[in-house]
């Protein structure tokens, strides 16, 4: 194992990193958006039922299709759409699209493990139900989220890989234009894994930092739609 010639290659290997992380956390971010947005009219929408299957339809399509297809689908049908884009904001709107589909079921399941008695209640002082939603339910149902959250930012970095094949230079495309001009596997291959491995284990500690310290507060706490703070619970 030539260590030197580790040590040479990090500093080539580094901003890719960075576009591997610039690409990740914006699609996280954008998915978030998006994500809670679809999930809450899911979750409203019981009566609607066509919009209901359209959001099912597309979870199902986005979950039951791999990643490449669907980043070339980002990568052809763009610029057939007039979407003169570079290859990073296409693998951004990839990364998007493969998010929501799984942040809009986090959304969905960390809504429901919210005692829907919170509902009824609400409802019998006057909240309408999308006011019970933002004010009662979601920032409960937020605390909840941080894992799956946190989880889906990991599989969003390892995703990103895939990235290069449309020529994004990340870490992995990064490491192929190494090998292909050293030839050597090994050392290129475990320094990437390094740093993969680096940036999501930093992640999960970050998670269980949020959810036990800051996030914290969130038990047994309710907002209080007219101030807009949490209320602690009536003993």
């Amino acid at each position: 194992m030539d260590i030197p010639f580790m040590l040479e290659i990090l500093p080539r290997l580094l901003p890719a990193l960075g576009t591997t992380l610039v690409v990740s956390l914006l699609s996280l971010a954008i998915g978030m958006v998006l994500g809670i947005s679809l999930g809450m009219v899911r979750v409203l929408s019981q009566s609607a039922k066509p919009i209901r299957w359209l959001i099912d339809a597309y979870v199902w399509f986005v979950r039951g299709t791999p990643i490449i297809i669907q980043i070339y689908i980002a990568y052809f049908f763009l610029p057939m759409l007039g979407l003169k884009w570079n290859v990073f904001w296409i693998g951004v709107v990839a990364l998007v699209f493969n998010s929501v589909g799984y942040q809009v079921e986090i959304v969905r399941g960390a809504i429901a493990s919210v005692d829907q008695g919170q509902l009824q209640s609400a409802a019998a002082i006057g909240m309408t139900p999308r006011m019970a939603m933002l004010w009662v339910v979601l920032p409960q149902a937020t605390r909840r989220m941080i894992p799956p959250l946190t989880n889906e930012l990991a599989n969003l970095i390892k995703a990103s890989s895939v990235l290069s094949v449309i020529s994004l230079f990340e870490l992995t495309k990064a490491g192929d234009a190494i090998i292909a001009s050293t030839f050597k596997f090994a050392e290129v291959l475990l320094l990437q894994s390094i740093l993969y491995f680096a940036v999501i284990q930093l992640l999960s500690w970050s998670a269980v930092y949020l959810e036990q310290r800051v996030f914290n507060y969130g038990n047994g706490l309710m907002v209080n739609p007219v101030s807009g703070t949490a209320n602690p619970p009536a003993i």
